[in-house]
């Protein structure tokens, strides 16, 4: 058994989506003057590691809060997209994709993360999304920072049929090795449109 971290660390200034607030970690008290260390998150739900659920992109109102951790927790299914700017239909289909799992798109986009390039990452085609949604899964996960591009069609067809989207994994290269593998995708139980998350795969 083997686990793998698929989170980038939470730090200040750390890369965050064009137009997003930057993040900032405050340090508000310190062991050596107040005896204690107190530290403060300003930060959007969208920053580093995070799921989206549908309240984001749709006329849901399902926030973090709501969400059941069933749907946080599932077999994953790794697909390998790497040299793909567009993932059609013919790069899954063949997958062994089942209900409820949560599938991850290994783009290999990781490797730009906090440059310029990594905003100008691949995108998931209209009939791969509605294949995914005939599937029943419970989650994507992705290693860039979204699925598609303003004005976020592919959003819109997985969240309204529920399906939370996990963004800027990172690490996704090391679950080549695995067999089989557990994904669990940990977000804060927060009354937003959004989590930071601790994201990891246990597998063999």
């Amino acid at each position: 058994m083997k686990m793998f971290d698929l989170s980038h660390k939470i730090v200040s200034d750390m890369p965050v989506y064009p137009g997003d607030r930057n993040v900032e970690i405050l340090i508000e008290k310190s062991y050596e003057k107040d005896g204690y260390t107190l530290s403060s998150l300003i930060s959007s739900m969208h920053a580093g590691t995070h799921i989206d659920t549908p309240s984001h992109l749709s006329e849901s109102k399902l926030n973090m809060s709501d969400v059941d951790l069933v749907q946080c927790v599932g077999r994953g299914v790794l697909i390998d997209v790497r040299d793909r700017m567009l993932i059609e239909l013919s790069d899954i289909q063949d997958a062994d994709i089942r209900e409820g799992d949560i599938v991850i798109f290994l783009s290999g986009w990781s490797k730009y993360y906090g440059k310029t390039l990594y905003n100008e990452h691949p995108a998931l085609s209209e009939e791969t999304a509605d294949f995914l949604v005939d599937k029943r899964i419970k989650m994507i996960g992705l290693d860039m920072p979204s699925c598609d591009h303003y004005p976020y069609p592919i959003h819109k067809i997985l969240m309204n049929s529920k399906i939370l989207i996990a963004e800027n994994l990172c690490n996704c290269e090391s679950l080549l090795e695995l067999n089989e593998f557990q994904l669990f995708a940990i977000p804060l139980k927060i009354e937003a449109e959004a989590s930071l998350a601790r994201i990891f795969a246990i597998g063999t």
